[in-house]
């Protein structure tokens, strides 16, 4: 899994056409030639540990299903109330929004 960690490159996703919103995330993507992902938690979802819980879960929703999406930068911004949310739920929304972005390879 390759990171995105400049924060130039996390405006080039956010400034795509590409995004759609959930009741826990907001999911950005950006077509490109390699599959780089970042993930987006403020301290205003939660303290510290449960930033790290929030990352983790995401980074495993986006670690299940990357050989199956098409190359691009991705983004998943947490918002709040994510932590209330069990994974099966997350892991639902995550799918949806991946076949409505039609970023599932076939």
């Amino acid at each position: 899994m390759v990171t995105l960690t400049e924060k130039q490159h996390f405006n080039k996703v956010y400034n795509s056409n590409k995004k759609w919103h959930t009741a826990y995330f907001v999911l950005f993507f950006k077509d490109s030639e390699t599959k780089r992902v970042g993930f987006s938690v403020s301290k205003k979802v939660g303290n510290a540990v449960c930033r790290n819980l929030i990352k983790r879960r995401l980074r495993s929703l986006y670690r299940k299903s990357e050989s199956d999406t098409i190359n691009g930068d991705m983004i998943l911004l947490a918002k709040q109330g994510i932590d209330k949310a069990s994974y099966n739920v997350l892991q639902s929304q995550y799918l949806h929004a991946l076949s409505k972005l039609k970023l599932v390879a076939r």
